[in-house]
């Protein structure tokens, strides 16, 4: 379910990315697309170092249902977390240089 969601929040980064590009003429859309991508891809890098998978087992020595959790860590998970956090400083460049484009546009 956890890498679920992961894959979820990267695709939905990607597209917000895609939206901001696809409407550059529109301000409004433009600016809520490239804070919601770069908020996501932060997310993203602050969530790929450890992602937990719970599971259900039956202890057969009280006879319950216990829950564990059992937890992937990737040896090249820092290198991902430096890709997402470019990503992320990417994007927040681009809506810097987006919203000062249009404080000049309006100021002349």
């Amino acid at each position: 379910m956890m890498e679920t969601l992961f894959i979820l929040l990267l695709i939905f980064a990607i597209l917000f990315i895609i939206f901001a590009i696809e409407y550059e003429g529109n301000p409004f859309w433009n600016l809520v697309s490239i804070v919601l991508s770069s908020v996501l891809w932060f997310i993203l890098a602050l969530s790929v170092m450890q992602i937990e998978r719970p599971y259900e087992m039956y202890n057969a020595t009280s006879g319950n249902i216990e829950t564990g959790y059992h937890v992937f860590t990737s040896p090249v998970s820092p290198f991902i977390t430096y890709i997402f956090v470019g990503m992320g400083i990417i994007t927040m460049i681009y809506l810097v240089a987006m919203v000062y484009d249009r404080y000049m546009e309006y100021r002349d």
